[in-house]
């Protein structure tokens, strides 16, 4: 691979005076985030003047962006030995989605998608999707909730995961729907570990929900589970649904909790070389890769979960990858035929 050359845009001016670029895209994320040590030359007067909190920001690498979004903080240091130090911090432009709170002439919502709820309660929303997104048929705010707190609860009962992508939006999405090159020991990878955790694993989800309006058990007595066949010790667990729902969509929750559950019971952080894999695609969240390395004990595809592009002048460009079962980001996860962990993701159904 060639030479990453990082170049931060500000309110729409080239900057290269930094000593160091790092970058974070995450999955779980509806944000990325970015810090830069700034060299003081000019002097800190003009840097800030060009960085002030709530400047615009485009970090790009090799002319394709990594980051929109603003500064946050601007954080001057001059130490003992007179020597100026710069930090600068922020997120990208979905941050205004996150922190405000949502506001709706009514709070009540009929028959309306995630997206279209998104736009009613936050003017300028960013939020898009790649899925085909059901109609609810009721949801009532609650006063003062969060604009974002009320789009990722929904989402995340339905299995969607709201992520923060490069030009600052937020994208409803599962994961496994793009692919990097994969990782391997001793070819491609300066460092890696893993974790083989059960900890959090139950042998049945059980859904509990009521619908707000009706009657009967169908209305008031709505109850699915999913069993993860793998844990044979009696390990159950109660998920009281908090929104509106039905049979179908309890059964989809318990399904999606149990493969979350599988999904995380294993993962893995790989340091690699460069922002891009072999093909000279960048690193990116919710992609998979098939990872192999026979110390860690994983050969199968896995879903990256979260990204940290750094470049420190006179270090060095790497980036920082952490590893998921794809199931553990609503994707499906399958190991690759000889893969070391296929047998521990066995699940069956087990619904009502």
């Amino acid at each position: 691979m060639g030479e990453e050359i990082v170049t931060v845009l500000v309110d729409g001016k080239q900057w290269t005076a930094f000593r160091r670029v790092m970058v974070r895209a995450s999955f779980r994320d509806a944000a990325r985030s970015f810090h830069i040590d700034i060299a003081a030359e000019p002097g800190p007067v003009v840097t800030a003047r060009v960085f002030g909190a709530g400047a615009e920001i485009d970090i790009l690498a090799n002319g394709d962006l990594l980051c929109r979004g603003y500064v946050d903080r601007y954080k001057p240091r001059l130490t003992e030995h007179s020597q100026a130090e710069i930090a600068v911090s922020g997120r990208s432009r979905s941050q205004d989605f996150i922190d405000s709170s949502a506001v709706h002439p009514t709070g009540h919502f009929k028959n309306k998608t995630l997206v279209e709820i998104a736009r009613e309660i936050h003017d300028g929303s960013v939020i898009d999707t790649d899925q085909v997104l059901e109609k609810i048929k009721s949801h009532q705010l609650t006063p003062g909730e969060g604009a974002f707190s009320v789009i990722e609860k929904l989402a995340r009962s339905r299995g969607l995961w709201p992520v923060g992508q490069a030009d600052g939006s937020i994208l409803l999405t599962v994961a496994g729907k793009g692919r990097n090159g994969p990782l391997l020991e001793g070819v491609n990878c300066l460092s890696l570990e893993a974790d083989h955790n059960w900890s959090g694993r139950h042998s049945k989800v059980i859904v509990r929900a009521q619908q707000p309006w009706g009657h009967g058990p169908d209305a008031l007595e709505i109850e699915a589970e999913a069993r993860d066949a793998e844990v044979k010790r009696n390990r159950p667990v109660i998920i009281i649904q908090d929104d509106d729902s039905d049979k179908s969509r309890a059964g989809k929750r318990a399904r999606h909790r149990r493969d979350s559950e599988a999904g995380n019971s294993l993962k893995a952080n790989v340091k690699v070389q460069g922002f891009r894999d072999d093909a000279g695609a960048l690193w990116t969240p919710g992609n998979l890769s098939f990872t192999d390395s026979p110390f860690l004990d994983v050969s199968q595809d896995m879903a990256i979960e979260t990204v940290t592009w750094s470049q420190e002048r006179g270090k060095g460009t790497d980036t920082a990858i952490s590893l998921t079962d794809p199931r553990a980001l609503g994707g499906k996860g399958k190991a690759r035929k000889g893969g070391k962990v296929g047998e521990a993701w066995k699940t069956e159904a087990g619904e009502e």
